[in-house]
C-alpha cells in the first residue's frame, strides 16, 4: 500500500471514529435533556380546595403546642448552611424542591413543605399524587409540584418533579423535567447519594441557600393506609385547650410529625426573609424550631 493510500485510510478511519463519537455525544445529550411528551403522562387530579384550605389554615395554637415534639416518631432535621450566597428568584429568597412523583420519601416531605409555605403565601394549584406501588411504602398519598402555582410576598417557590409515577414502554419511570445547570449543581453539592438529579429515593430541598435537606423529615410509614383527606384533617385538628391537662395526644401522630417538620422548615424560611412575617417567625413553635436547629432565636 502506498503512502497516499495509507494516509487516505487513516483519514477515513478517523472520520469514522469522529462520526461515532458525535453519535454517542448526541445520544448522551438526548438522554440527559429529553423531556417526555406531555401526551404520554396522564395529569392527576387537581387537589381539592378543601384539602388546601385545611393545610393552609392550621391554627397558630397547633404550631405552638407541637413545636418540634413528635412522641413515638423520629424527626430528621434539615442541615444548616453558612457562608453560602443566597438562592433567589424574582428578587425574593427561593425555596427549591427537587423530587420525583414515584418517590415515597419525596411524598412524605411534600406535606410539611406545603404547610410551611402556606404560612408565607398561597398555593392556588396543586395536583394529587401517590408514590409508586412498586417501591417501599407503596402508594404513599401526597401531592405533585409539577404544574403547581404559588404566590407569596416573601418567597418564591420552584418545584421540579424529575420523574412521573407512571412507567413508560421501556419499563422505567417517565422523565417529565430536566434540571437547569444551576439546579443540578446545587443537588450535586448538597444532595445525598442517589440524589434527585437521577430521580433517586431522596428529595432535595434548598431554602434560599440557608438550609438544605436530602431526606424526608419523617418516615413515609406514618402516612401509610390513610387517604389524602384523612391526613389533611389530622394536620388541621386543633390543639387541645390550654390548661394543666394540655397534651399533644389529641393531635394524631401523623399530624404532629407534619406540623413539627413544618415548624423546622418555617424557621429556615424565616432566616431568609429577615424574620418576616413577624407573627409567624416569632411564634412559639418557630422559636422552638430555631432553638432545636441551633438558629438564633429572634427577640
Amino acid at each position: 500500500m502506498s503512502d497516499s493510500e495509507r494516509s487516505r485510510s487513516a483519514v477515513l478511519a478517523w472520520s469514522a471514529v469522529v462520526v461515532i463519537l458525535i453519535g454517542v455525544v448526541a445520544l448522551v445529550t438526548y438522554a440527559l435533556t429529553h423531556v417526555s411528551s406531555p401526551a404520554t403522562v396522564t395529569q392527576t387530579a387537581v387537589t381539592s380546595p378543601a384539602v388546601l384550605s385545611e393545610l393552609s389554615t392550621v391554627p397558630a395554637a397547633t404550631f405552638d403546642e407541637i413545636g418540634v415534639t413528635v412522641p413515638g416518631a423520629d424527626l430528621f432535621p434539615p442541615q444548616l448552611l453558612t457562608g453560602q450566597p443566597q438562592l433567589t428568584s424574582g428578587g425574593k429568597p427561593e425555596v427549591l424542591v427537587v423530587g420525583a412523583e414515584y418517590c415515597p420519601f419525596c411524598g412524605a416531605e411534600r406535606w410539611p413543605l406545603v404547610v410551611a409555605l402556606a404560612r408565607f403565601g398561597r398555593f392556588t394549584v396543586l395536583h394529587d399524587a401517590t408514590s409508586a406501588t412498586q417501591s417501599v411504602f407503596p402508594g404513599t398519598p401526597t401531592f405533585s409540584f409539577a404544574g403547581a402555582r404559588y404566590t407569596s410576598n416573601y418567597v418564591s417557590f420552584t418545584g421540579v418533579e424529575v420523574y412521573s409515577d407512571q412507567v413508560g414502554a421501556d419499563g422505567t419511570f417517565i422523565r417529565i423535567a430536566t434540571l437547569t445547570t444551576a439546579q443540578a449543581a446545587l443537588v450535586a453539592r448538597y444532595g445525598g447519594p442517589g440524589g434527585a438529579t437521577t430521580g433517586g429515593t431522596a428529595p432535595f430541598v434548598d431554602i434560599a441557600g440557608r438550609m438544605v435537606t436530602s431526606t424526608a423529615a419523617f418516615s413515609p410509614a406514618l402516612l401509610s393506609g390513610q387517604s389524602q383527606a384523612q391526613i389533611a384533617g389530622e394536620v388541621a385538628k386543633p390543639s387541645p385547650p390550654a390548661g394543666p391537662s394540655t397534651t399533644t395526644s389529641d393531635v394524631p401522630p401523623t399530624g404532629q410529625a407534619i406540623v413539627a417538620a413544618a415548624n423546622q422548615l418555617t424557621a429556615g424560611i424565616c432566616t431568609a426573609t429577615g424574620q418576616r412575617p413577624g407573627a409567624v417567625c416569632r411564634s412559639k413553635g418557630v422559636r422552638d424550631a430555631d432553638q432545636s436547629l441551633g438558629l438564633p432565636v429572634p427577640p
